[in-house]
């Protein structure tokens, strides 16, 4: 772009009539031209920035716009106005503005010299904004930029600012102590008040905002540091506590969903923890899955196909709680067909998560366990039941269940039971059979599974070999089909 013609667009924004055509016609210059000498020229315009505070908010967003061609244009740090933009943006009183600001700082955010205690306020500031679209990017940045600047006295009262606002910016809040705090214990011992806080809402009566704070605190556990904090706290003894009283509070059942996620994951990670320490909800779990309560059993499903992932986890549940978990297994085959399909979507893939390995093979031990199990929910040793779903219409049923049928064929006994089941290779084979992408993909990453088995006779090993390296969306030509007809 011209210098002239330059100067001569930035004039035409301070008149009010020709604002926005001038800043139309900066945008789609620049969108067309790569000199990073205009972009630096523009980003230090007044009136490029004072377009920001407009009261239109289309030349607003319109300025926004051509800021952010400009700054990625330039190498951080070549421009200390990429920082004054963002500055200003963070500071801005429009929502839009602000989430631009965030989106760049996010951008630039990965130079460690390019956050300062400033920057670092301003995102705080944004913690607390009414608008989702500011609020929630807001917390991934502070959880990345925090603990450099986390023990500076303006960061901690800014912060600690927060806990007298709604309970929105609180739960925001919390979850970017938890998030700083599970990286290490020095960073943990820095988010301690906004922990304690957090714990602390667990007593309160609000039953939503208890749902919310347990969803938080479930992410903490990752590290040792984290469990060991949750449990020198009383938070396990706390909830323990809650589940006893439930049939005295009705209301609280609503607590339940909240209750078996936040031990579910943490028994993905811990799993002897707590299964050794807190039988109690082991049982919650199992009753919530005997029962037909479907605006719980989607949560108990998802719960116990979390903690029977891990090989630890398979082998806690079969050795401590294998009877009960018989008399589930059975019970889910006989109501699995019943479901509605959004929860017949989450009962398959708690299947597949209790049949899956945990690593690249199973040893003797898990296979056992999971052909045992498989018994438990079938009684046959056939592969009948997943392909009934394989065969269903819909793509999100049907891509479910090849989901379950990939963790079945992962053990030798369900390779060798899918061979008892009448027309499954066939209906692998063939090509014909599905048009919808992703079924097929998964299709062929089941066969590149099964190439590599022992379990199939020559003939049809080498079909299997032969689709796997011809891949996913090979198409027969037609001198192939006719010359194999002749034969």
């Amino acid at each position: 772009m011209d210098e002239n013609v330059c100067r001569e667009l930035l004039a035409n924004l301070q008149i009010e009539q020709s604002r926005k055509t001038a800043l139309t016609e900066i945008k789609n210059t620049l969108i067309s031209s790569n000199d990073s000498s205009i972009a630096s020229s523009f980003l230090k315009s007044p009136e490029l920035l004072e377009c920001m505070t407009d009261s239109n908010s289309e030349q607003t967003l319109l300025a926004c716009d051509i800021l952010s061609i400009c700054m990625s244009n330039l190498s951080i740090d070549e421009s200390t106005e990429v920082k004054n933009v963002i500055e200003k943006s963070l500071s801005h009183g429009n929502a839009s503005v602000q989430a631009f600001g965030l989106r760049e700082l996010r951008r630039v955010s990965s130079s460690e010299a390019f956050a300062n205690e400033t920057l670092i306020l301003l995102v705080i500031n944004c913690l607390a904004s009414e608008e989702t679209s500011v609020g929630t990017p807001s917390i991934d940045l502070l959880v990345a930029l925090l603990p450099k600047f986390v023990h500076m006295r303006s960061v901690q009262d800014n912060l600690e600012k927060l806990l007298g606002a709604n309970d929105i910016v609180r739960c925001r809040l919390y979850e970017v102590a938890v998030k700083v705090g599970r990286q290490s214990g020095e960073l943990l011992d820095a988010m301690k008040k906004f922990l304690q806080k957090a714990i602390q809402e667990l007593d309160e009566e609000d039953i939503l905002l208890q749902l919310s704070v347990l969803q938080v605190l479930s992410e903490l556990p990752v590290n040792n540091h984290g469990m060991a904090y949750l449990e020198n706290n009383g938070v396990f003894d706390k909830l323990m506590q809650k589940i006893e009283r439930l049939e005295e509070d009705p209301l609280a059942t609503i607590l339940v969903p909240g209750f078996m996620r936040f031990y579910g994951s943490i028994a993905t990670i811990h799993p002897a923890r707590i299964y050794d320490g807190y039988p109690k909800i082991i049982t919650l779990l199992f009753d919530c899955l005997l029962s037909e309560d479907l605006t719980i059993l989607p949560t108990a499903y998802d719960t116990l196909g979390c903690i029977a992932y891990p090989s630890e986890g398979k082998r806690q549940l079969h050795y401590k709680h294998g009877a009960v978990l018989k008399k589930t297994l059975k019970h889910i085959n006989g109501v699995i067909r019943n479901l509605p399909n959004d929860i017949k979507l989450r009962l398959l893939g708690c299947l597949t998560n209790l049949f899956a390995v945990d690593g690249a093979t199973a040893d003797n031990q898990i296979t056992s366990i999971t052909q045992t199990w498989y018994g438990y929910l079938t009684e046959e040793e056939n592969l009948n039941l997943v392909m009934d779903y394989i065969r269903n219409a819909f793509p999100d049923i049907k891509r479910a269940a090849l989901a379950l049928l990939r963790a079945l064929v992962g053990h030798r006994w369900g390779q060798q039971y899918m061979l008892q089941t009448g027309g499954f290779v066939e209906y692998l084979l063939d090509r014909k059979q599905e048009a919808d992408k992703d079924v097929i993909l998964d299709k062929y990453e089941i066969i590149r599974l099964l190439a590599t088995s022992s379990v199939f006779d020559p003939q049809t090993s080498a079909e299997l070999k032969q689709y796997a390296a011809e891949g996913a969306f090979y198409v027969r030509g037609i001198t192939e089909v006719a010359v194999e007809g002749a034969s």
